[in-house]
């Protein structure tokens, strides 16, 4: 017996199924499975199947302690594979601990975990824990924190907190704190012979102590002082003068006081208070005039009892009680009530919901097309439902737009932005709505490289390249900002993205600010022409005189300063009687006085860097002789001579002449 297929190695994402498998040569009923050394049975996690030659292994929903080496034996051959479960291998780096505060504190649980964005779950007595005013939960990074405020004794439990399956568990005890009253007294204003109930409420059943005027009160006929539960109650009944004042209850860690005030006179309602209907966020004003002034009121909203704060203004003027609650929000909604000793009127108070408005509509978007194109406006308030359209196509966040919120700001980004996607875009919030164009506009040129300063010598070649970000653009350039030409020295070339600019010959007035154009945007460089090797910019020509002509030989070199020297046929020529060597600026001269037969020759000027060479041909003396013209259509020329030998034109027959010319 052997094994035709032996088990394999199985990798599996944690929760998922394994299947080890294996085909022997003969059929077997019985096979041994091992996880390491132990024998594995069928149950809930194992199932085991034998058919015939081929047997198996299944591992029911894979956790991390399931990694081992599984085994099968069978008539003494064995086959072993590994099974390998892929996921986050969790750890709690520090597990939440127990916890013991005095009522009124605050309880906080941290801990942390091996992971970031993992989300933890956190229960209270196996019951799941939702943020409330008291109950707060923070995450940072991989730190999580459980904060429970003004924790009470019933609050003592046990805390957990479970990330993707793993507990940590921890104890919080809530040991009594220092009694302090929950609900203090109130000011109150009594008619003489009303029965006048002051009372308070502790956060723990312990003993007070009742003082009028800094003299304790004690139980009598006409005062009597009650204790139910937590909450303490001071009545004194057919309230005189001389009982008012101060009343002070005095827990022995807290105290809480109120001034008892006693009209003789019957209060009346002069003006009543009306209804009053405001936004969410906005300001409502009540007024009640009574019948007399110097009367303590008390306000109360759903039978709750309203007292100066933030958003609570109460002001007293004689006979006039205003009431100012600021920034209303919908819970309010209710029954306002005033009393002011046997005075009451009472209205109502309604808060409606702000309607959405848009403080920053859409507007039109233009970009270029491939560019991000972002639609943001900014929302009166979070709307209860709210979409992105494309025409009559609602959006949801893919690979091509993203939809944002912060806050009251909502985002669209269109990603790349192509010309298919130039349309109407709406935002809906409950029944209003806000809409802008997309719109792309063409190419978006860049210099991918711009034109950089070049340097270069007299006589050599200086060439300007930019590389831009499309092709098939036109390029304009400029030499200190006068447009250039091509020409024989300027050269004007593109090949793709690549457009060049080339001076050849280049001379020191060539020094100069380049400039390139296209599509409006430009880039600029400079062209710095250094002094170079001395040269001819003016050469020798070919020369043809006449026998005793004088003959100047001239030629212009690059700089001013330097010195030449002449040469005929290859030797160095001399001042002589005959001949005359001048300079004038940057100009040479080589004179012949009267030229001769043996003047003709080649005529070098050589400056040590450059020459420049011409031929010397000398004509005999036929001064005034009829030259015809070589073609019938040209005027007929004379040989030039002497202005000395002019006067041998005399004797000339006036038929020989040209009838254009006249002397």
């Amino acid at each position: 017996m052997d094994f035709v297929v032996p088990l394999k190695d199985v990798s599996v994402p944690e929760k998922k199924q394994a299947k080890f498998e294996c085909t022997i040569t003969k059929d077997v009923s019985k096979v041994m499975w091992y996880k390491g050394d132990d024998i594995v049975t069928p149950d809930q996690k194992y199932d085991i199947i034998d058919d015939g030659k081929k047997h198996m292994l299944i591992i029911n929903c894979c956790e991390f302690d399931d990694e081992d080496e599984y085994t099968i034996a069978v008539l003494g051959k064995l086959s072993t594979a590994r099974l390998t479960v892929e996921g986050i291998r969790l750890k709690f780096i520090s597990p939440i601990k127990d916890q013991t505060v005095k009522e009124g504190k605050t309880a906080r649980f941290e801990l942390e975990l091996s992971h970031e964005n993992i989300p933890v779950t956190w229960y209270k007595n196996d019951v799941k824990i939702h943020p409330s005013r008291t109950v707060v939960t923070h995450v940072d990074g991989k730190k999580h924190v459980l904060e429970i405020k003004e924790v009470t004794l019933d609050d003592t439990c046990q805390i957990k907190a479970e990330a993707k399956g793993i507990p940590s568990m921890a104890n919080l005890t809530v040991i009594e704190g220092d009694a302090y009253f929950t609900v203090k007294l109130q000011d109150y204003t009594a008619v003489e012979k009303d029965e006048v109930v002051l009372d308070c409420e502790l956060s723990k059943d312990v003993d007070v102590m009742w003082y009028h005027n800094e003299a304790e009160i004690k139980p009598s006929k006409m005062v009597a002082i009650k204790a139910e539960g937590k909450r303490r109650t001071l009545i004194i009944k057919k309230v005189a003068d001389k009982d008012k004042g101060q009343y002070l209850c005095d827990c022995g860690t807290d105290k809480t006081t109120a001034m008892l005030h006693i009209e003789a006179r019957h209060i009346k309602v002069v003006r009543p208070m009306y209804g009053a209907e405001v936004f969410d966020g906005e300001t409502a004003r009540f007024e009640v005039e009574l019948s007399e002034d110097d009367v303590h009121g008390q306000w109360k909203l759903n039978g709750e009892v309203l007292s100066p704060s933030a958003d609570v203004e109460i002001v007293e003027d004689g006979a006039k009680h205003t009431l100012v609650l600021y920034n209303c929000k919908v819970p309010q909604t209710g029954e306002l009530a005033f009393t002011a000793a046997n005075a009451k009127c009472s209205a109502n108070l309604k808060v409606k919901e702000l309607p959405v408005s848009f403080i920053t509509p859409l507007a039109d978007v233009h970009v270029y097309e491939k560019d991000e194109a972002r639609f943001e406006l900014e929302i009166s308030r979070e709307p209860k439902s709210f979409r992105w359209l494309k025409g009559s196509q609602e959006l949801s966040n893919d690979d091509k737009f993203e939809l944002l919120v912060e806050g009251k700001r909502h985002t669209l980004i269109v990603k790349p932005a192509r010309y298919e996607d130039e349309a109407k875009y709406m935002f809906e919030a409950e029944d209003k709505r806000t809409s802008g164009k997309l719109i792309i506009k063409g190419i978006r040129l860049e210099f991918i490289k711009p034109i950089k300063d070049v340097t270069v010598k007299e006589r050599e070649t200086a060439e300007f390249s930019i590389e831009l970000s499309h092709e098939k653009i036109p390029v304009v350039w400029y030499k200190n900002d006068i447009r250039l030409h091509p020409s024989k020295v300027v050269h004007m070339s593109e090949v793709g993205k690549v457009h060049t600019l080339a001076f050849k010959e280049v001379t020191i007035d060539d020094t100069s600010m380049i400039k390139v154009e296209a599509m409006g945007k430009t880039s600029e460089a400079m062209l710095t022409v250094l002094e170079g090797d001395l040269y001819f910019t003016v050469k020798l020509q070919n020369y043809t005189a006449v026998e005793k002509d004088e003959i100047i030989l001239a030629c212009e070199l690059s700089k001013a300063k330097d010195e030449v020297k002449w040469f005929k046929d290859g030797n160095e020529i001399f001042p002589s009687k005959n001949i005359l060597i001048q300079s004038d600026g940057k100009k040479r001269m080589l004179v012949i006085k009267k030229a001769a037969k043996s003047n003709i020759g080649a005529y070098t000027c050589d400056c040590g860097t450059d020459k420049t060479t011409a031929d010397l041909n000398i004509e005999g003396n036929t001064c005034g002789e009829l030259a015809p013209p070589p073609d019938p259509d040209q005027d007929c020329r004379i040989r030039p001579c002497p202005p000395s030998n002019h006067r041998n034109l005399a004797s000339l027959r006036p038929s020989l002449l040209c009838p254009v010319l006249s002397f």
